[in-house]
Protein backbone atom coordinates (compact mmCIF):
# COMPACT_ATOMS: atom_id res chain seq x y z
CA UNK A 1 0.00 0.00 0.00
CA UNK A 2 0.98 3.86 -0.84
CA UNK A 3 -0.05 5.66 2.03
CA UNK A 4 2.18 8.48 1.32
CA UNK A 5 2.33 9.52 -1.96
CA UNK A 6 -0.35 12.20 -2.09
CA UNK A 7 0.55 13.88 1.13
CA UNK A 8 -0.80 17.12 2.25
CA UNK A 9 -3.32 19.26 4.05
CA UNK A 10 -6.75 18.27 3.57
CA UNK A 11 -7.65 21.20 2.54
CA UNK A 12 -5.07 21.56 -0.15
CA UNK A 13 -5.82 18.31 -1.65
CA UNK A 14 -9.35 19.31 -1.79
CA UNK A 15 -8.63 22.52 -3.37
CA UNK A 16 -5.72 20.78 -6.06
CA UNK A 17 -8.62 18.39 -6.35
CA UNK A 18 -11.54 20.18 -7.09
CA UNK A 19 -9.56 22.38 -9.41
CA UNK A 20 -8.82 18.88 -11.77
CA UNK A 21 -12.03 17.91 -11.65
CA UNK A 22 -13.69 20.63 -12.74
CA UNK A 23 -10.95 22.78 -14.97
CA UNK A 24 -14.04 21.90 -18.62
CA UNK A 25 -16.64 23.57 -16.60
CA UNK A 26 -14.80 26.73 -15.12
CA UNK A 27 -14.36 29.22 -17.80
CA UNK A 28 -10.76 30.22 -18.19
CA UNK A 29 -10.18 34.03 -16.45
CA UNK A 30 -6.72 35.57 -16.80
CA UNK A 31 -8.06 39.00 -16.38
CA UNK A 32 -6.51 41.43 -14.00
CA UNK A 33 -7.89 44.53 -12.09
CA UNK A 34 -5.29 47.28 -13.38
CA UNK A 35 -7.00 50.39 -11.87
CA UNK A 36 -9.98 51.67 -9.42
CA UNK A 37 -11.52 55.21 -9.81
CA UNK A 38 -12.96 55.23 -6.61
CA UNK A 39 -15.24 58.09 -4.90
CA UNK A 40 -16.30 58.97 -1.31
CA UNK A 41 -19.81 57.50 -1.90
CA UNK A 42 -18.41 53.72 -1.73
CA UNK A 43 -18.86 53.55 -5.96
CA UNK A 44 -16.15 52.92 -7.71
CA UNK A 45 -14.85 52.65 -11.52
CA UNK A 46 -12.89 49.50 -11.97
CA UNK A 47 -10.69 49.00 -14.91
CA UNK A 48 -9.53 44.92 -15.99
CA UNK A 49 -7.07 43.73 -18.45
CA UNK A 50 -6.15 40.05 -19.51
CA UNK A 51 -5.62 37.55 -21.80
CA UNK A 52 -8.57 35.70 -22.81
CA UNK A 53 -8.62 31.86 -24.15
CA UNK A 54 -11.20 31.73 -27.25
CA UNK A 55 -11.75 28.16 -28.79
CA UNK A 56 -14.05 28.32 -31.72
CA UNK A 57 -14.77 32.44 -31.52
CA UNK A 58 -15.65 32.16 -27.85
CA UNK A 59 -14.23 33.63 -25.08
CA UNK A 60 -15.00 33.49 -21.13
CA UNK A 61 -14.58 35.23 -18.24
CA UNK A 62 -15.23 33.20 -14.69
CA UNK A 63 -17.56 35.82 -13.07
CA UNK A 64 -19.58 38.81 -14.01
CA UNK A 65 -18.97 41.71 -12.17
CA UNK A 66 -22.04 43.65 -10.01
CA UNK A 67 -21.70 46.34 -12.16
CA UNK A 68 -24.58 49.09 -11.99
CA UNK A 69 -26.79 49.69 -14.76
CA UNK A 70 -25.65 50.86 -17.81
CA UNK A 71 -21.87 50.68 -16.82
CA UNK A 72 -20.66 46.99 -18.04
CA UNK A 73 -18.15 47.34 -21.05
CA UNK A 74 -16.18 45.07 -22.44
CA UNK A 75 -13.61 45.46 -25.25
CA UNK A 76 -10.73 44.15 -27.58
CA UNK A 77 -7.28 45.85 -27.37
CA UNK A 78 -5.96 43.53 -30.00
CA UNK A 79 -5.48 45.61 -33.69
CA UNK A 80 -8.36 44.99 -36.08
CA UNK A 81 -10.44 42.44 -33.26
CA UNK A 82 -14.36 43.49 -32.67
CA UNK A 83 -16.77 42.45 -30.37
CA UNK A 84 -19.55 40.73 -31.64
CA UNK A 85 -21.65 39.42 -28.74
CA UNK A 86 -21.50 39.55 -25.04
CA UNK A 87 -23.77 36.93 -23.05
CA UNK A 88 -24.16 36.68 -18.73
CA UNK A 89 -24.74 33.31 -18.13
CA UNK A 90 -25.14 30.61 -15.01
CA UNK A 91 -23.07 27.66 -14.91
CA UNK A 92 -22.11 24.93 -12.30
CA UNK A 93 -18.66 25.56 -10.17
CA UNK A 94 -16.72 23.51 -7.94
CA UNK A 95 -16.75 25.35 -4.32
CA UNK A 96 -14.03 24.69 -1.63
CA UNK A 97 -15.36 23.38 1.38
CA UNK A 98 -14.90 24.61 4.86
CA UNK A 99 -14.49 21.10 6.58
CA UNK A 100 -15.84 20.34 9.92
CA UNK A 101 -15.91 17.98 7.02
CA UNK A 102 -12.97 16.00 7.44
CA UNK A 103 -15.38 13.88 8.94
CA UNK A 104 -17.01 13.82 5.40
CA UNK A 105 -13.46 13.43 3.62
CA UNK A 106 -13.64 10.01 5.98
CA UNK A 107 -16.57 9.11 5.34
CA UNK A 108 -16.11 9.24 1.31
CA UNK A 109 -12.93 7.32 2.02
CA UNK A 110 -14.76 4.39 4.55
CA UNK A 111 -12.48 0.83 3.91
CA UNK A 112 -9.61 2.46 2.75
CA UNK A 113 -6.22 2.81 4.39
CA UNK A 114 -5.45 5.97 5.86
CA UNK A 115 -2.99 7.99 8.12
CA UNK A 116 -4.01 10.00 10.76
CA UNK A 117 -1.75 12.40 12.64
CA UNK A 118 -3.18 13.51 15.80
CA UNK A 119 -1.11 14.69 18.86
CA UNK A 120 2.14 14.91 17.21
CA UNK A 121 1.88 11.03 16.60
CA UNK A 122 1.10 8.71 13.25
CA UNK A 123 -1.89 6.55 13.36
CA UNK A 124 -2.22 4.07 10.15
CA UNK A 125 -5.05 1.94 9.78
CA UNK A 126 -8.14 0.93 7.70
CA UNK A 127 -10.87 3.59 8.23
CA UNK A 128 -13.73 1.91 9.71
CA UNK A 129 -16.22 4.75 10.75
CA UNK A 130 -17.03 7.44 13.40
CA UNK A 131 -18.31 6.50 16.91
CA UNK A 132 -20.46 9.11 17.86
CA UNK A 133 -19.59 9.69 21.81
CA UNK A 134 -22.48 8.80 24.27
CA UNK A 135 -25.13 11.49 26.21
CA UNK A 136 -24.49 10.17 29.46
CA UNK A 137 -25.87 12.75 31.59
CA UNK A 138 -29.77 13.70 31.33
CA UNK A 139 -28.94 17.18 30.97
CA UNK A 140 -26.81 16.52 28.37
CA UNK A 141 -29.97 15.12 26.59
CA UNK A 142 -32.23 18.12 27.84
CA UNK A 143 -30.50 20.11 26.09
CA UNK A 144 -29.95 18.70 23.02
CA UNK A 145 -33.87 17.95 22.86
CA UNK A 146 -34.38 22.01 23.58
CA UNK A 147 -31.35 23.24 21.35
CA UNK A 148 -29.91 24.73 23.94
CA UNK A 149 -26.17 24.62 24.73
CA UNK A 150 -25.69 23.18 27.47
CA UNK A 151 -22.50 22.26 27.70
CA UNK A 152 -19.25 21.49 25.17
CA UNK A 153 -19.79 17.98 24.09
CA UNK A 154 -16.97 15.08 23.17
CA UNK A 155 -16.08 15.35 19.46
CA UNK A 156 -17.03 12.04 17.30
CA UNK A 157 -13.73 9.13 17.51
CA UNK A 158 -12.32 7.65 14.55
CA UNK A 159 -12.18 3.73 14.48
CA UNK A 160 -9.04 2.47 12.70
CA UNK A 161 -8.17 -1.13 11.96
CA UNK A 162 -4.74 -1.33 13.08
CA UNK A 163 -2.02 -3.39 10.93
CA UNK A 164 -1.91 -5.62 14.35
CA UNK A 165 -5.30 -6.52 14.47
CA UNK A 166 -6.16 -3.77 17.20
CA UNK A 167 -9.04 -1.08 16.82
CA UNK A 168 -7.76 2.64 17.36
CA UNK A 169 -9.85 5.01 17.96
CA UNK A 170 -8.55 8.99 17.92
CA UNK A 171 -10.86 11.95 19.02
CA UNK A 172 -11.58 14.11 15.72
CA UNK A 173 -11.12 17.23 17.08
CA UNK A 174 -7.70 16.79 17.88
CA UNK A 175 -6.59 15.35 14.17
CA UNK A 176 -3.90 17.61 12.86
CA UNK A 177 -3.15 16.18 9.54
CA UNK A 178 -4.61 13.65 7.26
CA UNK A 179 -2.63 11.36 4.70
CA UNK A 180 -5.10 9.82 2.04
CA UNK A 181 -3.79 7.04 -0.48
CA UNK A 182 -4.50 7.47 -4.67
CA UNK A 183 -7.50 7.27 -5.87
CA UNK A 184 -9.15 8.87 -2.76
CA UNK A 185 -12.52 10.21 -3.23
CA UNK A 186 -12.84 14.14 -1.88
CA UNK A 187 -16.43 14.94 -1.86
CA UNK A 188 -17.16 18.73 -3.29
CA UNK A 189 -19.99 20.72 -3.47
CA UNK A 190 -21.29 22.57 -6.72
CA UNK A 191 -22.34 26.32 -7.01
CA UNK A 192 -24.14 28.11 -8.92
CA UNK A 193 -22.14 31.47 -10.74
CA UNK A 194 -22.78 34.45 -13.04
CA UNK A 195 -20.09 34.06 -16.02
CA UNK A 196 -19.00 35.84 -19.09
CA UNK A 197 -19.19 34.76 -22.72
CA UNK A 198 -18.61 36.65 -25.57
CA UNK A 199 -17.70 35.91 -29.34
CA UNK A 200 -14.68 38.11 -30.47
CA UNK A 201 -13.81 38.48 -33.93
CA UNK A 202 -10.53 39.44 -35.72
CA UNK A 203 -7.86 37.20 -33.15
CA UNK A 204 -6.16 33.73 -32.83
CA UNK A 205 -6.57 31.25 -29.80
CA UNK A 206 -5.98 34.39 -27.40
CA UNK A 207 -7.41 37.67 -27.26
CA UNK A 208 -6.85 40.97 -25.01
CA UNK A 209 -9.61 42.26 -23.89
CA UNK A 210 -10.35 45.28 -21.07
CA UNK A 211 -13.62 45.15 -19.01
CA UNK A 212 -14.46 48.24 -16.97
CA UNK A 213 -17.50 49.04 -14.71
CA UNK A 214 -19.34 50.60 -12.06
CA UNK A 215 -20.08 49.17 -8.73
CA UNK A 216 -20.50 49.32 -5.07
CA UNK A 217 -17.84 48.24 -2.43
CA UNK A 218 -15.08 50.12 -3.01
CA UNK A 219 -14.24 53.83 -1.95
CA UNK A 220 -12.09 55.86 -0.05
CA UNK A 221 -12.29 58.04 3.03
CA UNK A 222 -10.25 61.02 3.67
CA UNK A 223 -8.78 62.47 6.58
CA UNK A 224 -6.51 65.57 7.80
CA UNK A 225 -4.29 65.96 10.05
CA UNK A 226 -3.04 70.08 10.83
CA UNK A 227 -0.11 70.05 12.61
CA UNK A 228 0.81 74.03 14.01
CA UNK A 229 3.95 74.91 14.22
CA UNK A 230 4.02 78.48 14.95
CA UNK A 231 1.61 81.56 15.30
CA UNK A 232 1.78 81.88 11.64
CA UNK A 233 2.68 78.31 9.47
CA UNK A 234 1.16 75.07 9.42
CA UNK A 235 1.83 71.35 8.55
CA UNK A 236 -1.27 69.79 6.92
CA UNK A 237 -0.69 66.12 6.15
CA UNK A 238 -3.61 64.16 3.98
CA UNK A 239 -4.66 60.53 4.87
CA UNK A 240 -6.99 57.98 2.15
CA UNK A 241 -7.96 55.26 3.94
CA UNK A 242 -9.59 52.72 1.23
CA UNK A 243 -12.43 50.44 2.08
CA UNK A 244 -12.35 47.21 -0.14
CA UNK A 245 -15.27 45.00 0.13
CA UNK A 246 -15.66 43.80 -3.70
CA UNK A 247 -12.12 43.42 -5.36
CA UNK A 248 -9.08 42.03 -5.00
CA UNK A 249 -6.42 44.34 -5.80
CA UNK A 250 -2.65 43.25 -6.91
CA UNK A 251 -0.43 46.00 -7.94
CA UNK A 252 -3.21 48.32 -9.17
CA UNK A 253 -3.42 51.78 -9.92
CA UNK A 254 -5.86 53.47 -7.77
CA UNK A 255 -7.58 56.90 -7.96
CA UNK A 256 -9.27 58.68 -5.23
CA UNK A 257 -11.63 61.50 -6.61
CA UNK A 258 -13.02 64.52 -5.17
CA UNK A 259 -15.72 65.77 -6.59
CA UNK A 260 -19.65 65.41 -6.57
CA UNK A 261 -20.37 62.34 -9.26
CA UNK A 262 -23.42 62.29 -10.91
CA UNK A 263 -24.66 58.05 -11.15
CA UNK A 264 -28.31 58.10 -12.13
CA UNK A 265 -28.66 54.25 -12.33
CA UNK A 266 -26.29 53.96 -9.35
CA UNK A 267 -28.42 51.75 -7.38
CA UNK A 268 -29.74 49.74 -10.04
CA UNK A 269 -28.07 46.47 -10.46
CA UNK A 270 -26.71 45.67 -14.75
CA UNK A 271 -29.27 43.48 -16.22
CA UNK A 272 -25.83 40.99 -16.86
CA UNK A 273 -25.70 40.59 -13.24
CA UNK A 274 -28.77 38.46 -13.68
CA UNK A 275 -29.82 39.84 -10.36
CA UNK A 276 -33.44 40.73 -11.55
CA UNK A 277 -35.99 40.27 -14.23
CA UNK A 278 -37.12 42.71 -16.74
CA UNK A 279 -39.78 44.21 -15.18
CA UNK A 280 -38.20 44.67 -12.03
CA UNK A 281 -35.58 46.29 -13.73
CA UNK A 282 -37.98 48.72 -15.19
CA UNK A 283 -39.68 49.88 -11.88
CA UNK A 284 -36.17 50.15 -9.93
CA UNK A 285 -35.47 52.96 -12.95
CA UNK A 286 -38.79 54.20 -12.42
CA UNK A 287 -37.74 54.87 -8.68
CA UNK A 288 -34.23 55.94 -9.40
CA UNK A 289 -35.14 58.82 -11.85
CA UNK A 290 -38.32 59.86 -9.82
CA UNK A 291 -40.65 59.43 -13.61
CA UNK A 292 -37.65 59.75 -16.40
CA UNK A 293 -38.73 56.49 -17.33
CA UNK A 294 -39.93 57.51 -20.59
CA UNK A 295 -37.36 59.21 -21.57
CA UNK A 296 -34.75 56.96 -21.16
CA UNK A 297 -36.69 53.92 -22.40
CA UNK A 298 -37.13 55.94 -26.05
CA UNK A 299 -33.95 56.60 -25.80
CA UNK A 300 -32.74 52.89 -25.17
CA UNK A 301 -35.35 51.53 -27.75
CA UNK A 302 -34.13 54.16 -30.22
CA UNK A 303 -30.53 52.62 -29.66
CA UNK A 304 -31.10 49.27 -30.31
CA UNK A 305 -33.39 50.17 -33.24
CA UNK A 306 -30.61 51.97 -34.78
CA UNK A 307 -27.77 49.55 -33.70
CA UNK A 308 -29.90 46.63 -35.44
CA UNK A 309 -30.59 48.41 -38.52
CA UNK A 310 -27.24 49.87 -39.30
CA UNK A 311 -24.78 48.45 -37.14
CA UNK A 312 -25.59 44.53 -36.72
CA UNK A 313 -21.27 43.62 -37.04
CA UNK A 314 -20.01 46.80 -34.78
CA UNK A 315 -18.36 46.33 -31.24
CA UNK A 316 -21.07 48.35 -28.84
CA UNK A 317 -17.25 48.94 -26.66
CA UNK A 318 -15.44 50.66 -30.11
CA UNK A 319 -13.59 53.50 -28.55
CA UNK A 320 -13.09 52.21 -25.02
CA UNK A 321 -9.75 52.67 -23.83
CA UNK A 322 -7.92 51.51 -20.92
CA UNK A 323 -5.38 54.80 -20.30
CA UNK A 324 -5.06 56.46 -17.20
CA UNK A 325 -2.36 58.58 -17.52
CA UNK A 326 -4.08 61.50 -18.13
CA UNK A 327 -5.90 60.74 -14.62
CA UNK A 328 -2.74 60.99 -12.80
CA UNK A 329 -2.48 64.07 -10.31
CA UNK A 330 -4.59 66.54 -12.32
CA UNK A 331 -8.31 67.41 -12.50
CA UNK A 332 -10.87 65.65 -15.07
CA UNK A 333 -13.56 68.05 -16.39
CA UNK A 334 -15.16 69.23 -12.65
CA UNK A 335 -13.28 66.11 -10.54
CA UNK A 336 -9.66 65.80 -9.55
CA UNK A 337 -8.08 62.90 -8.79
CA UNK A 338 -5.16 61.76 -6.42
CA UNK A 339 -3.09 58.90 -7.30
CA UNK A 340 -1.75 55.82 -5.99
CA UNK A 341 0.43 53.09 -7.63
CA UNK A 342 0.83 49.77 -7.01
CA UNK A 343 -1.98 48.85 -4.80
CA UNK A 344 -2.52 45.50 -3.31
CA UNK A 345 -5.93 45.22 -1.51
CA UNK A 346 -7.43 41.66 -0.61
CA UNK A 347 -11.26 42.05 -0.43
CA UNK A 348 -12.52 42.91 3.11
CA UNK A 349 -9.68 44.71 4.39
CA UNK A 350 -8.90 48.20 4.41
CA UNK A 351 -5.38 50.29 3.85
CA UNK A 352 -4.68 54.40 4.83
CA UNK A 353 -1.93 55.82 2.28
CA UNK A 354 -0.23 58.99 2.71
CA UNK A 355 -1.37 61.53 -0.13
CA UNK A 356 0.25 64.90 0.42
CA UNK A 357 2.32 66.77 2.86
CA UNK A 358 2.81 70.61 2.90
CA UNK A 359 3.40 74.09 4.86
CA UNK A 360 0.46 76.07 4.50
CA UNK A 361 0.00 79.66 6.41
CA UNK A 362 -2.86 80.01 9.04
CA UNK A 363 -4.03 83.30 11.31
CA UNK A 364 -6.34 82.57 14.44
CA UNK A 365 -10.23 84.30 14.13
CA UNK A 366 -12.83 84.20 16.12
CA UNK A 367 -16.50 84.03 14.37
CA UNK A 368 -20.06 84.68 15.87
CA UNK A 369 -22.75 83.82 13.84
CA UNK A 370 -25.66 85.68 15.10
CA UNK A 371 -29.26 83.75 14.97
CA UNK A 372 -31.72 85.27 13.18
CA UNK A 373 -34.53 85.21 16.28
CA UNK A 374 -37.13 87.26 13.85
CA UNK A 375 -40.59 85.02 13.16
CA UNK A 376 -41.09 86.84 10.12
CA UNK A 377 -40.73 84.79 6.67
CA UNK A 378 -40.19 86.53 3.36
CA UNK A 379 -43.68 86.87 2.41
CA UNK A 380 -44.62 88.56 5.91
CA UNK A 381 -45.96 85.51 7.30
CA UNK A 382 -45.06 85.49 10.87
CA UNK A 383 -44.30 81.70 11.93
CA UNK A 384 -45.56 79.72 15.22
CA UNK A 385 -43.22 78.42 17.33
CA UNK A 386 -40.07 79.68 19.37
CA UNK A 387 -38.03 82.48 17.84
CA UNK A 388 -34.74 81.28 19.09
CA UNK A 389 -32.71 78.61 20.80
CA UNK A 390 -33.47 77.35 24.47
CA UNK A 391 -30.07 77.34 25.06
CA UNK A 392 -29.15 81.14 24.93
CA UNK A 393 -25.33 80.55 25.78
CA UNK A 394 -25.10 78.10 22.46
CA UNK A 395 -26.96 80.93 20.70
CA UNK A 396 -23.88 83.67 21.11
CA UNK A 397 -21.22 81.57 21.37
CA UNK A 398 -18.16 82.25 19.78
CA UNK A 399 -15.89 80.01 17.91
CA UNK A 400 -12.11 80.11 17.68
CA UNK A 401 -10.96 78.80 14.32
CA UNK A 402 -8.48 78.70 12.23
CA UNK A 403 -8.28 80.48 8.72
CA UNK A 404 -6.32 78.36 6.53
CA UNK A 405 -5.11 79.34 3.26
CA UNK A 406 -4.55 76.20 0.07
CA UNK A 407 -1.08 77.15 -1.28
CA UNK A 408 -0.66 73.37 -1.81
CA UNK A 409 -1.06 71.77 -4.89
CA UNK A 410 -4.60 70.09 -4.77
CA UNK A 411 -7.66 71.21 -3.50
CA UNK A 412 -8.93 70.09 0.07
CA UNK A 413 -12.09 67.41 -0.10
CA UNK A 414 -14.38 67.86 2.52
CA UNK A 415 -13.05 65.35 5.79
CA UNK A 416 -12.42 65.29 8.91
CA UNK A 417 -9.61 67.32 10.54
CA UNK A 418 -7.49 66.70 13.87
CA UNK A 419 -5.87 69.63 14.78
CA UNK A 420 -2.24 68.88 16.85
CA UNK A 421 -0.15 71.68 18.29
CA UNK A 422 3.00 70.14 19.35
CA UNK A 423 1.87 66.40 20.38
CA UNK A 424 -1.10 67.55 22.25
CA UNK A 425 -4.50 67.58 20.38
CA UNK A 426 -6.59 70.68 20.20
CA UNK A 427 -9.68 70.07 18.22
CA UNK A 428 -11.31 67.96 15.57
CA UNK A 429 -13.90 69.16 13.08
CA UNK A 430 -15.02 68.98 9.60
CA UNK A 431 -12.96 70.62 7.09
CA UNK A 432 -14.38 71.93 4.00
CA UNK A 433 -13.84 71.61 0.55
CA UNK A 434 -11.60 74.22 -0.72
CA UNK A 435 -10.03 74.84 -4.18
CA UNK A 436 -6.53 75.68 -4.60
CA UNK A 437 -5.45 79.39 -3.75
CA UNK A 438 -9.09 79.78 -1.91
CA UNK A 439 -9.30 80.45 1.91
CA UNK A 440 -11.59 78.20 4.53
CA UNK A 441 -11.88 78.16 8.37
CA UNK A 442 -11.78 75.09 10.42
CA UNK A 443 -13.67 75.30 13.78
CA UNK A 444 -11.46 74.64 17.49
CA UNK A 445 -13.28 75.48 19.94
CA UNK A 446 -15.62 78.13 22.03
CA UNK A 447 -14.02 80.86 23.04
CA UNK A 448 -15.24 80.96 26.72
CA UNK A 449 -13.20 84.33 27.13
CA UNK A 450 -15.21 86.14 24.32
CA UNK A 451 -18.52 87.29 26.11
CA UNK A 452 -21.39 87.97 23.32
CA UNK A 453 -24.90 89.02 23.38
CA UNK A 454 -27.67 90.00 21.22
CA UNK A 455 -30.83 92.01 21.45
CA UNK A 456 -33.89 93.39 18.91
CA UNK A 457 -36.30 95.88 19.41
CA UNK A 458 -39.10 97.62 17.86
CA UNK A 459 -38.02 101.48 16.52
CA UNK A 460 -41.04 102.59 14.26
CA UNK A 461 -43.72 100.91 12.35
CA UNK A 462 -46.20 102.20 9.65
CA UNK A 463 -49.38 100.40 9.95
CA UNK A 464 -52.14 98.73 7.53
CA UNK A 465 -50.03 99.71 4.46
CA UNK A 466 -51.34 98.02 1.31
CA UNK A 467 -49.08 95.75 -0.64
CA UNK A 468 -50.49 93.37 -2.63
CA UNK A 469 -53.37 91.52 -3.87
CA UNK A 470 -55.79 93.27 -1.47
CA UNK A 471 -53.18 92.36 1.58
CA UNK A 472 -52.23 94.97 4.27
CA UNK A 473 -48.93 94.98 5.85
CA UNK A 474 -47.26 96.60 8.61
CA UNK A 475 -43.70 98.08 8.21
CA UNK A 476 -41.76 97.62 11.24
CA UNK A 477 -38.05 99.13 12.00
CA UNK A 478 -36.02 97.15 13.76
CA UNK A 479 -32.56 97.89 15.50
CA UNK A 480 -30.00 95.49 17.07
CA UNK A 481 -27.72 95.74 19.06
CA UNK A 482 -24.37 93.47 19.74
CA UNK A 483 -22.45 93.39 22.42
CA UNK A 484 -19.03 91.66 22.94
CA UNK A 485 -16.04 92.17 25.41
CA UNK A 486 -12.65 90.57 25.03
CA UNK A 487 -11.83 88.94 28.33
CA UNK A 488 -8.25 87.50 26.78
CA UNK A 489 -4.88 88.85 27.75
CA UNK A 490 -4.07 89.43 23.85
CA UNK A 491 -5.63 91.52 20.82
CA UNK A 492 -8.54 89.33 19.00
CA UNK A 493 -10.12 89.93 15.46
CA UNK A 494 -14.30 88.78 15.69
CA UNK A 495 -15.40 88.50 12.03
CA UNK A 496 -19.45 88.62 13.44
CA UNK A 497 -22.09 87.41 10.87
CA UNK A 498 -26.00 88.17 11.17
CA UNK A 499 -28.72 86.98 9.00
CA UNK A 500 -31.89 88.75 8.66
CA UNK A 501 -35.21 88.77 6.81
CA UNK A 502 -35.83 92.14 6.05
CA UNK A 503 -33.89 95.24 3.94
CA UNK A 504 -30.63 96.98 5.22
CA UNK A 505 -30.94 100.01 6.45
CA UNK A 506 -27.31 100.85 8.13
CA UNK A 507 -24.67 99.85 10.84
CA UNK A 508 -21.96 100.95 12.87
CA UNK A 509 -18.40 99.75 12.63
CA UNK A 510 -18.39 99.14 8.83
CA UNK A 511 -20.84 96.53 8.41
CA UNK A 512 -21.16 95.14 5.20
CA UNK A 513 -24.77 93.83 3.65
CA UNK A 514 -24.90 91.84 1.06
CA UNK A 515 -28.30 90.47 -0.20
CA UNK A 516 -28.93 87.00 -1.12
CA UNK A 517 -30.71 85.91 -4.24
CA UNK A 518 -32.57 83.29 -2.34
CA UNK A 519 -36.41 84.42 -2.85
CA UNK A 520 -35.40 87.56 -4.88
CA UNK A 521 -39.11 88.60 -5.36
CA UNK A 522 -40.07 88.94 -1.46
CA UNK A 523 -41.09 91.09 0.19
CA UNK A 524 -38.58 90.82 2.65
CA UNK A 525 -35.43 89.28 0.62
CA UNK A 526 -32.72 87.33 2.45
CA UNK A 527 -29.75 89.23 3.63
CA UNK A 528 -26.56 88.84 5.76
CA UNK A 529 -24.34 91.35 7.40
CA UNK A 530 -20.32 90.94 8.17
CA UNK A 531 -17.84 92.92 10.68
CA UNK A 532 -14.51 92.41 11.24
CA UNK A 533 -14.29 93.55 14.87
CA UNK A 534 -10.65 94.42 15.97
CA UNK A 535 -10.55 93.86 20.17
CA UNK A 536 -7.61 94.91 22.37
CA UNK A 537 -7.44 92.81 25.89
CA UNK A 538 -10.26 94.13 28.23
CA UNK A 539 -12.37 95.86 25.45
CA UNK A 540 -15.94 95.90 24.80
CA UNK A 541 -17.46 97.33 21.74
CA UNK A 542 -21.19 97.51 21.01
CA UNK A 543 -22.49 97.51 17.76
CA UNK A 544 -26.08 99.04 15.86
CA UNK A 545 -28.08 98.22 12.94
CA UNK A 546 -31.18 98.94 11.29
CA UNK A 547 -33.63 97.17 9.24
CA UNK A 548 -36.85 97.32 7.37
CA UNK A 549 -39.50 94.39 7.70
CA UNK A 550 -43.25 93.87 6.32
CA UNK A 551 -45.03 92.10 8.74
CA UNK A 552 -48.52 90.76 7.13
CA UNK A 553 -51.62 91.50 8.95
Amino acid sequence: MNCRRITALFSSLCLLFSGLICAAEVPEREMRTVSVAAFKNGLSFVLQQGTVRIVAGEGRIAASPNATLGTLWLTPNDPGATLDELVAHRYKAAEQQNFSAIAEILLANKGRVVTVVSNQKEYTGEFLGLREPERTTPEDLAGETRGLAVKALPSPQILLAGADGKLISLRLSEVERLYLPDHSVLPVKQEDRVGLRFKIKGVGERANVTMGYLEKGLGWAPSYLVSLKDDQSATITMQSVVINDVEDLKDADDFFVVGVPNFVYADIPSPMSLQQAFGDLRRMERDSVNGRRDLYANAVMGQLAGYAANEPAASPAAGFSVGGGELVGAPEEDLFLYTRSGVTLARGERAAYHVFSGTVAYEHIYEWEVPNTSRVDSYGNVQSGSSSPSDKSAMNSVWHSLRLKNTSKFPWTSAPAMVLSGTKPIAQDTLPYTPRGANTNLKLTIATDLRAGQEEREVSRQENVPRRQGYHYDLVTVEGTLKIKNFKTKDVRLAVHRAFRGTFESSTDDGKAEKMAEAIQADNPATRLTWEIPLKPGEEKIVTYRYKIWVRL
